[in-house]
């Protein structure tokens, strides 16, 4: 959906304060093994986080009629300020996934999952928005060859490139948009 400029930023503010408070509370009063059960549930959450990357844009944004318009606002309209308001995401990582997780496992685990897969959102908004906004301006090597690599899936007519941050889950799931076939259709 189309966001106010002030709520499409506020993720930035938003997700580092509660990764902060889900740090604190997962490692409260911890010994060194669960801070190696954190930091290990922390990037296994930045891995699960690609994943999910993939599997909601392929799937949901492209596939799911409710969803399916909104992400049309995405394709038809690149620099408008489209995404998820923060609240939500929130609420739905929450839900879906720290509750479910620390019903499960335990807090030190869901902190630490949650909060990667929260630095991973944060990852793929920056590197999204960068690759749309920032066009321009000079980036590195891999925010230009990922600008590519989406841009083949913005003007491609064969579907495909759904990852936005890693090519890897494209890659695994045949829907990578090779440079000739992006020409050739």
């Amino acid at each position: 959906m189309e966001l106010s400029k002030t709520s499409y930023y506020s993720d930035y503010f938003a997700y580092p304060v509660i990764v902060a408070g889900l740090a604190v509370a997962g490692l409260h009063g911890a010994r060194w093994q669960d801070v190696a059960t954190w930091g290990a549930s922390a990037f296994a959450g930045v891995l699960l986080w690609t994943f999910m990357e993939y599997v909601l844009h392929r799937v949901a944004l492209h596939r799911i009629a409710l969803f399916v318009p909104l992400h049309g606002l995405h394709h038809a309209a690149p620099l408008a300020y489209v995404g998820t308001p923060t609240w939500l995401s929130v609420s739905i990582l929450g839900a879906g996934l720290f509750a479910p997780v620390w019903w499960l496992a335990g807090l030190c685990v869901a902190s630490g999952l949650t909060s990667g897969v929260m630095v991973g959102y944060m990852i793929y908004g920056l590197v999204h928005h960068v690759i749309h906004h920032r066009r321009h301006s000079p980036t590195s090597k891999y925010f230009n060859e990922l600008r590519t690599w989406h841009m083949r899936h913005h003007y491609s007519p064969r579907g495909g490139n759904f990852g936005v941050t890693t090519p890897l889950w494209d890659y695994v799931f045949g829907t990578a948009i090779s440079t000739k076939s992006a020409k050739s259709g």
